[in-house]
C-alpha cells in the first residue's frame, strides 16, 4: 500500500457520557460562569475598561500590577537589565511623549507570552486582575510503535537534553501555524497520512532511508493534553511501523545502550536518538519515581500501550472460551468412548500415560488389568 493511500483507523472509547456531560448542564455552567472568567488582552482592558490603573506598583485589589517586567536596554552603562519603571524614566529623561504600560507579548508564531486580564467582568470595572499566559501552538503528537516477530510491543521514544542529561520525550512538532492565528481546527484526520508520514521521516532522519514502513495509522483523539499553556487540541496519532525495517535505522538505540552511555556520561551524543523500549521496560519506565515524567507527552504512548494490552486480553479471553469448549467437547467425547469400548479406552489412555511418565508404565499397567477384571467381573454377574 502507498504511503499517501494509508487508512487512518480511529480509537473511539465507547463508555456512556456522564449526566452532568449533559449539553443542557454545561451551557447553563458556561452561561453562569461567563462573568468571572472573562479574559481580554492588557491593551483591550486599558482601552476599553480602564477600571484600575498600571504602572503604580501598588498591586492587589488596587491595580493591575501582578508581574513585573524587566527590559533588555543599551545605554551608557552598556547592555544591562531595566525595570519598567527604569525604562519609563529613561524615556522620560529624553523628553518623549510616551508612556510605557507593558509589555504585550513576546515570543514567535507558535508559542508566545501574553499579558492578559482575567476575570473581567464588564459590569464591574474595578474586577479583573493581570497575568502572563503561555501561548503554545497545537501539536501533531505521535506515538511510533512496532509488533516484533514474537507478538511483543515496541514503543519509540525520542530522546532530548534537558537539565543536562539525556531524557526521553515523545515525538511531536507545531502542525499548523494557522490555527494558533485564528484558533481553527486545523486536521482533517481522514487525510493526515501525508503529514503523519512526513512527520515521522524526520524523528527517525533522512540517513535511514527505506526504514520507515508504515503499517498502519491509528487516529487516538484530539485531547488538550497540556491545558495549562496549548491553547488548542492536538491531533494524536498511534503509527505501527516494520519492526525489523525500523531498527535498522542508526539512529534507534536500546533502554541498556542509553543507560550504559548515560552512566560514562556520554548522553549528550544520544540527543536525536529514538529509543526502543519494550512493554515491560515502559512499565518499568512508568513506575520509576526517580525519572521526571511528563504526563502529557505520555499520553499517545499510553493509549498504544492500553490499546495494546485490551486487544492481548480480548486475544486470552476468546482463546480460553476456545480452550473450553475444546476440553469439553473432548470431555464428552472421552466420555462415551469409555462408555462403548472400556478395553481400547483404557489401552489409550495406558498408552497417552507411558509416553509422559514411562517410570510409571508397570505401575500403571497393572491398575489398568485390575479396573478391566473388575469391569468385565461385573458384567458377567449381569449376564447371569
Amino acid at each position: 500500500m502507498a504511503e499517501n493511500e494509508l487508512t487512518i483507523e480511529r480509537s473511539v472509547p465507547q463508555a456512556e457520557r456522564h449526566p452532568l456531560a449533559q449539553g443542557s448542564v454545561m451551557a447553563e455552567v458556561t452561561q453562569s460562569m461567563l462573568p468571572k472568567q472573562e479574559v481580554v488582552p492588557l491593551v483591550d482592558y486599558l482601552k476599553d475598561i480602564a477600571g484600575k490603573p498600571r504602572g503604580s506598583a501598588t498591586g492587589g485589589k488596587e491595580d493591575l500590577n501582578s508581574h513585573n517586567e524587566e527590559f533588555i536596554v543599551k545605554d551608557v552603562d552598556g547592555i544591562r537589565v531595566a525595570s519598567l519603571s527604569e525604562l519609563q524614566d529613561l524615556l522620560t529623561s529624553q523628553g518623549l511623549d510616551i508612556e510605557v504600560l507593558g509589555v504585550q507579548s513576546i515570543g514567535n508564531a507558535n508559542q508566545k507570552i501574553t499579558a492578559v486580564v482575567q476575570g473581567v467582568d464588564r459590569s464591574k470595572p474595578m474586577s479583573g486582575f493581570e497575568r502572563p499566559t503561555v501561548a503554545e501552538g497545537p501539536h501533531m503528537i505521535l506515538a511510533p510503535f512496532a509488533i516484533d516477530n514474537d507478538g511483543q510491543l515496541h514503543v519509540f521514544r525520542t530522546i532530548q537534553m534537558r537539565t543536562g542529561e539525556a531524557v526521553i520525550d515523545t515525538p511531536r512538532g507545531f502542525a499548523d501555524v494557522k490555527s494558533l492565528e485564528g484558533g481553527q481546527q486545523m486536521y482533517d484526520v481522514e487525510n493526515a497520512g501525508d503529514k503523519v508520514t512526513a512527520n515521522m521521516k524526520r524523528i527517525v532522519g533522512e540517513e535511514s532511508g527505506d526504514a520507515l514502513k508504515i503499517k498502519r495509522i491509528v487516529f487516538l483523539g484530539a485531547p488538550r493534553v497540556n491545558s495549562s499553556f496549548v491553547t488548542s487540541k492536538s491531533a494524536i496519532f498511534g503509527v505501527e511501523v516494520d519492526y525489523d525495517a525500523f531498527i535498522k535505522a542508526q539512529k534507534v538505540v536500546s533502554v541498556e545502550e542509553l543507560e550504559r552511555r548515560k552512566e560514562q556520561f556520554e548522553h549528550e551524543g544520544l540527543v536525536g536518538d529514538v529509543l526502543d523500549i519494550t512493554l515491560p521496560q515502559y512499565a518499568d519506565y512508568k513506575r520509576d519515581s526517580e525519572l521526571a515524567k511528563d504526563m502529557a507527552a505520555d499520553f499517545g504512548t499510553d493509549t498504544v500501550v492500553i490499546d495494546f494490552l485490551e486487544r492481548s486480553l480480548t486475544d486470552l479471553a476468546r482463546k480460553e472460551s476456545r480452550q473450553r469448549q475444546i476440553l469439553t467437547a473432548e470431555g464428552e467425547a472421552n466420555r462415551q468412548f469409555k462408555t462403548d469400548d472400556p478395553e481400547g479406552y483404557v489401552e489409550q489412555r495406558l498408552r497417552a500415560s507411558k509416553a509422559r511418565y514411562p517410570e510409571r508404565y508397570d505401575e500403571n499397567n497393572a491398575r489398568a488389568e485390575r479396573y478391566l477384571s473388575k469391569l468385565y467381573g461385573k458384567s458377567l454377574k449381569k449376564a447371569s
